[in-house]
């Protein structure tokens, strides 16, 4: 590939673009895969991130891409949230419910 989102393109400066690009590339699947799972109610494996060594300053021709990704992360943090608050007041019904004597089966 070259010049694409996981090409080895220069960039500004004489700055690698590849490694920023093939970064990129896996935050992008990472997320598509997190958005996938919360709209199908989905358990979603969570881990931290962490730059790989040598990553380098993000090339500027980069970072429009790089703030939609973190945008969409965000968003997605944000929906995990709502719904963990949705799930937990489930639970809270289900408790008081079953302390009650009038949770159900099934």
């Amino acid at each position: 590939m070259s010049g694409g989102r996981g090409g080895r393109a220069s960039g500004s400066a004489g700055v690698s673009t590849g490694t920023w690009g093939e970064v990129l590339d896996q935050l992008e699947a990472e997320v598509a895969e997190l958005d996938a799972a919360l709209a199908g109610g989905d358990a979603v494996p969570l881990h931290a991130w962490v730059p790989p060594r040598g990553l380098g300053p993000l090339p500027e021709e980069l970072r429009p891409r790089a703030q939609t990704v973190a945008t969409r992360m965000t968003q997605a943090q944000q929906r995990m949230r709502a719904r963990l608050g949705e799930l937990a007041a489930e639970l809270q019904d289900v408790e008081q419910r079953r302390r009650a004597g009038t949770a159900y089966a099934g």
